[in-house]
């Protein structure tokens, strides 16, 4: 049987994570005069994972992320008090901004749409912040529902948050496939809900979970190869 819909995370699946923090770090340092070195930023960057682990593990919410990110890393880095909330908002002010697309993006998008297939996004973030970046994109036409964790109440894995998206697609999960590149969100999260992944692994990263994706690539060139050959479901 032929998958009728594609579901693709956003964040480092359809846009660049990497470019996207990046500009918005330094675009926050830059506009409070704060010093930000490579060792730092490293930091951040894993400190950040690390928290979003949490979210996604159940162990925080979204509100304590929030709180939490900016006001415990400027205090440790640079010994500055500061509001970590309206911090965290800024931040996401120059982040809703930055929508650098990942090689192969659109060509696969046209490719998938020409031969019907239905796309959809489920994300962990924001509703706006993604729906901005995707029209600022210009991939937002493409996708006939965009739903967030913070619309659906909870973040991937949650099968909850798999039940709000289900509830409004008329496709259910025998008949789609999820595109991602996060083991611990988009492939857990799948699995857990006992319908197909596709493992986008552009970072070349261990599967160290024990997960089992359809298929795994490396590049958009890969999975429209995958397309090409007509995506069929496997028989179980």
């Amino acid at each position: 049987m032929r998958y009728k819909q594609i579901i693709f995370d956003v964040d480092d699946t359809l846009i660049d994570f990497a470019a996207t923090e990046n500009f918005a770090l330094h675009s926050l340092f830059q506009a409070h005069h704060w010093q930000l070195t490579d060792n730092m930023q490293r930091d951040y960057h894993a400190y950040n994972q690390g928290l979003w682990r949490k979210l996604e593990q159940g162990r925080i919410d979204y509100n304590q992320l929030s709180k939490t990110v900016f006001s415990e890393f400027i205090k440790e880095n640079l010994g500055i008090d500061i509001d970590g909330i309206a911090i965290m908002n800024e931040y996401r002010s120059y982040f809703s901004e930055a929508h650098k697309l990942l090689p192969g993006v659109i060509d696969t998008l046209r490719f998938a749409k020409k031969h019907n297939y239905v796309l959809t996004i489920l994300s962990n973030g924001e509703a706006f912040m993604q729906r901005h970046r995707l029209q600022l994109a210009g991939i937002d036409k493409y996708f006939s529902l965009i739903v967030t964790s913070e619309e659906a109440g909870f973040a991937k894995p949650d099968t909850r948050i798999f039940d709000y998206f289900f509830a409004h697609t008329e496709i259910g999960p025998e008949e789609t496939v999820f595109f991602g590149d996060g083991l611990q969100s988009d492939i857990l999260g799948a699995e857990n809900y006992g319908f197909d992944s596709i493992w986008y692994n552009h970072r070349k990263r261990k599967n160290n979970m024990n997960l089992h994706p359809l298929y795994e690539v490396a590049t958009y060139p890969e999975f429209v190869a995958l397309l090409k050959g007509d995506l069929q479901k496997q028989p179980q």
